[in-house]
């Protein structure tokens, strides 16, 4: 049994007979919350994929770099991270809170495995919090009784979505769960976002992206890697920071080239934006 923010108990649907995105990128992270069906597909990944363990550490790191940029250049104190996943090393808490320890965040994910975690990681936290909730519906998420109490939609947010658009089909839907967000929140609010691409021209980044496409699905049904131009559309009407929108191949915000990934992040774009 598990109790969620508004102290209601529940016992979580953990489905052990099909893949599961979260427990998939738990793997790829080098966690140990799958089951076997998750191994099978990471195994089967990893044959087509190498390298994409390596895509989603850049991936956190990328994201963390963001989120510390909210905290240090634009003062934001608090967070909502939407489409949060299995709880990991350096989560966006963590990383918040070791710039300021009162800044508030919000957890969002209605996986009932990620739900099952995060509220029991999270039980004794006062400035942290999960609702188990839908993020393609934003109107629902900020009506929450937890969101509505803990984030002033006065005074700016981060707002963060990793590596979770992608599960939305769709454009129009995909940008109402930017958009949704966005519109309901204070002028300097950010937008942290990454996405993975298939151009679709024929190229050999498009053949690599829809081998990893067709090898997802089991876990991520439905998938829609976008072009880079449906991802630039998602974030039109904000102001984008350096250094814009980009792959985290090519995104060095440290100014530190030898840091830079290589590779298979450019299967990734990712972008700062501020409202």
């Amino acid at each position: 049994m598990v109790v969620d923010g508004s102290g209601r108990s529940f016992l979580p649907d953990v489905g052990t007979s099909s893949p599961n995105a979260a427990r998939l990128y738990d793997l790829l992270l080098g966690g140990k919350n799958s089951f076997e069906v998750d191994r099978q597909l990471h195994a089967e990944l990893l044959k087509v994929a190498p390298e994409i363990p390596n895509l989603v550490r850049e991936n956190r790191r990328w994201l963390g770099r963001m989120i510390e940029t909210m905290v240090r250049d634009a003062g934001i104190d608090q967070f909502l991270d939407l489409g949060c996943g299995l709880p990991t090393t350096d989560n966006t808490h963590e990383i918040v809170q070791r710039l300021n320890p009162q800044a508030t965040v919000v957890y969002v994910d209605n996986d009932p495995t990620v739900v099952t975690h995060g509220l029991a990681l999270l039980a004794d936290e006062r400035t942290v919090h999960f609702v188990d909730a839908d993020l393609t519906d934003p109107a629902t998420v900020l009506a929450d009784p937890v969101v509505a109490k803990v984030l002033d939609l006065s005074r700016p947010v981060g707002v963060l979505q990793g590596l979770v658009l992608h599960h939305i089909p769709g454009q129009a839907r995909a940008r109402k769960a930017v958009d949704g967000y966005l519109s309901a929140m204070a002028p300097g609010s950010h937008l942290a976002m990454t996405h993975p691409i298939n151009p679709r021209d024929g190229g050999r980044l498009a053949e690599f992206a829809t081998a990893v496409e067709d090898a997802l699905r089991p876990a991520v049904s439905p998938i829609a890697f976008r072009t880079p131009a449906e991802v630039a559309a998602l974030a039109e009407g904000l102001e984008l920071l350096p250094p814009g929108l980009t792959t985290i191949a090519d995104s060095c915000p440290t100014g530190d080239q030898s840091a830079k990934p290589t590779g298979v992040t450019r299967l990734v774009m990712a972008v700062l934006a501020r409202k």
